[in-house]
């Protein structure tokens, strides 16, 4: 069953001053897919990120999972965190044990799992992020480059089998190497049946990675649809200071030079498109 929200507002109160952070929002975050929240900075991305497994609550509004309130007065709020994990940014701030395997072992162990258990999910979390278990287990985590840092944080949450994976700028300040290596890994887990809420100021990796984006824009929900869809309101969204992707760019561009081109996020897919320009539309040799 999906994740819904049903006009969920949010506000901040700061002694006399209220803050809508969040404005009768609807949304529903699908099952199996990969979600991408856009908007700029103080649109009300990670506000709307912490309702999903109810660490905030909403000033009005419902939040359900299963058709359930995850607010109601019998909900049991500590097994949703089961169910959705959230990974804030920088999440290797997070970090706190002596070893890795204490560290993604800590969430496992707050279920009540045995021992036998714990270990399992231990390795198996480990794996799904791409670090070796006898390399990286013993060690502390903070002996750990940037990026294993990150993706042991991540694989903390893994470890207790989320259904949803809420993930806040998860490539915020790494090189390109454990940039690409995370988004591998979040790529690989959606594909594998996790679904994905993924937050990001890099619209190239929105386009690359998302089958659905979301826009918010003071807290309200601007827009949804496909990453082409959404990302043809090229002149809305700079209104809203984003940016678009760079194959989308380059599409524009390349329709303004006279190119019959169709609305393309991805650079793959624009060069495919040109491929078959060159070669007349039909795969055969002009």
């Amino acid at each position: 069953m999906p994740l819904v929200l049903e006009q969920v507002s949010h506000a901040y109160r700061s002694g006399p001053q209220t803050t809508v952070a969040l404005d009768k929002v609807d949304l529903t975050v699908r099952d199996g897919e990969l979600l991408a929240l856009i908007g700029h900075t103080g649109s009300g991305k990670s506000t709307l990120a912490q309702h999903l497994n109810g660490l905030l609550k909403p000033t009005s509004g419902r939040v359900l999972l299963d058709g359930q309130d995850i607010n109601a007065g019998d909900a049991n709020r500590r097994a949703l965190r089961f169910q959705v994990g959230l990974v804030f940014q920088y999440p290797e701030h997070q970090l706190f044990e002596e070893t890795v395997y204490k560290d993604v072992a800590f969430g496992p162990r707050n279920m009540g799992l045995s021992d036998a258990e714990i270990d399992a999910r231990v390795r198996e979390a480990l794996a799904l992020v791409g670090l070796d278990f006898g390399e990286i287990s013993p060690r502390s985590p903070f002996e750990l480059s940037g990026g294993q840092m990150r993706r042991a944080a991540l694989a903390g949450v893994l470890a207790m089998r989320p259904r949803v994976l809420v993930l806040d700028e998860p490539t915020a300040g790494l090189d390109p190497r454990g940039r690409d290596f995370l988004l591998e890994d979040v790529q690989r887990l959606n594909r594998s049946g996790t679904t994905v809420v993924l937050i990001s100021h890099a619209m190239d990796d929105v386009a690359r990675l998302a089958t659905r984006v979301a826009v918010l824009e003071k807290g309200a929900l601007a827009m949804e649809g496909t990453a082409e869809e959404v990302f043809s309101q090229y002149d809305r969204l700079t209104r809203m200071g984003l940016d678009v992707p760079q194959g989308f760019k380059l599409a524009r561009l390349l329709r303004e030079g006279g190119l019959e081109l169709a609305e393309r996020a991805r650079l793959e897919d624009i060069a495919a498109e040109l491929a078959l320009l060159i070669k007349g539309g039909d795969g055969d040799a002009a």
